[in-house]
C-alpha cells in the first residue's frame, strides 16, 4: 500500500478552506454545521473534519446544547495581538492621548492573549493623587473578570463562549469586591453589554476605579477595550457618568478608524 502525499494543491485547498469557515463564524455568533457548510459551499462531512480541527487547536467551540460552532477566544486574542502591533496603536493614539489630556487619570489600551489582557499602552496620571495600578505596566496581564477593560471584553462575546471561559476559571479573590461567582459575573456581562460599557470598582486593585469600553475587531468580537481609571476617593458617580461618555466616543473612533464599523458621532 503506498502512502498519499498530499499535494501543493491540496494544501492550499485545505487552507482556503479553513479560511472560510473562519471568515463564516465571525460574521455571526453562532452556526450550525449545516449553516456552515452551506455558506462556505461544502459538504457537511468536509465541514465536519475541519471543524474538528479546528476545534481541537481551541479556535473553534461548540455548544453541544444546540449543535452549534463559534469563534473562540484564541482567535480574537490571535487578531488582537497582530492589530495591536500593527494598527490599534497607531489608530488609538490620538484618542487616548485625548482622554488623558481631557481627565488627567490613567489611561489604558489592553488586547486578548489566550484569556487575559495584555497592557498595550499606558499613560500614566499626573496629578499629585493618582492611581498606581503597577499589575497595568505595558506588556503585562490580568484577568477578564475582575477588570473593566476584561469585562468590556467578555461581555461582547457569545454567551456560551462566557459560559465556557467561567466553566475553566479559576476565579482568585483580589479585594472584597472582586466577583468570584459564575451567575453574577454573567449577570454583570448582560448588563455591560446591554449599556455597552464596564466599571471595575476597586475589584482588581484596593482603590482603584475605572470605566472601560471595547474596541470592535472583525464580526461582532472585540479586539480588545480602553480604560480611564482614577482613585477611588476622585471617581464619584458624576464623574463615571462623564468618562463613560468620553470613553464610548473614543472606543468608536478608535473602531472607525480600523474601518470595522460604522463611526457614530
Amino acid at each position: 500500500m503506498g502512502v498519499k502525499v498530499e499535494s501543493k494543491n491540496d494544501l492550499v485547498s485545505s487552507v482556503a478552506r479553513t479560511m472560510s469557515i473562519l471568515e463564516s463564524l465571525g460574521k455571526a455568533d453562532m452556526l450550525s454545521l449545516t449553516e456552515i457548510a452551506r455558506g462556505c459551499g461544502l459538504h457537511k462531512s468536509t465541514a465536519f473534519r475541519f471543524l474538528q480541527t479546528l476545534l481541537q487547536l481551541g479556535y473553534v467551540f461548540r455548544d453541544e446544547a444546540g449543535d452549534r460552532y463559534g469563534l473562540s477566544l484564541k482567535l480574537n486574542a490571535l487578531a488582537g495581538i497582530r492589530s495591536g502591533s500593527r494598527d490599534i496603536l497607531r489608530y488609538a493614539a490620538s484618542s487616548l492621548d485625548f482622554l488623558s489630556r481631557e481627565t488627567g487619570e490613567t489611561i489604558h489600551l489592553a488586547v486578548l492573549e489566550d484569556g487575559n489582557l495584555i497592557y498595550l499602552r499606558k499613560i500614566e496620571s499626573h496629578r499629585v493623587l493618582r492611581v498606581a495600578t503597577m499589575t497595568s505596566s505595558v506588556g503585562g496581564g490580568a484577568p477578564l473578570y475582575c477588570t473593566g477593560l476584561g469585562k468590556a471584553v467578555l461581555a461582547f462575546f457569545p454567551l456560551q463562549e462566557q459560559e465556557h471561559y467561567i466553566a475553566h476559571q479559576v476565579f482568585a479573590r483580589f479585594t472584597a469586591n472582586t466577583i468570584t461567582d459564575g451567575p453574577a459575573l454573567l449577570a454583570e456581562l448582560a448588563l455591560i453589554r446591554e449599556q455597552g460599557y464596564a466599571f471595575d470598582r476597586q475589584e482588581h486593585e484596593e482603590g482603584v476605579v475605572c470605566a472601560a469600553a471595547p474596541i470592535f475587531g472583525s464580526g461582532q468580537l472585540p479586539l480588545g477595550a480602553i480604560s480611564i481609571a482614577g482613585p477611588s476617593v476622585r471617581m464619584g458617580e458624576e464623574e463615571l457618568k462623564r468618562y463613560t461618555a468620553l470613553i464610548l466616543e473614543a472606543s468608536r473612533e478608535i473602531s472607525a478608524k480600523l474601518g470595522l464599523i460604522e463611526h457614530s458621532p
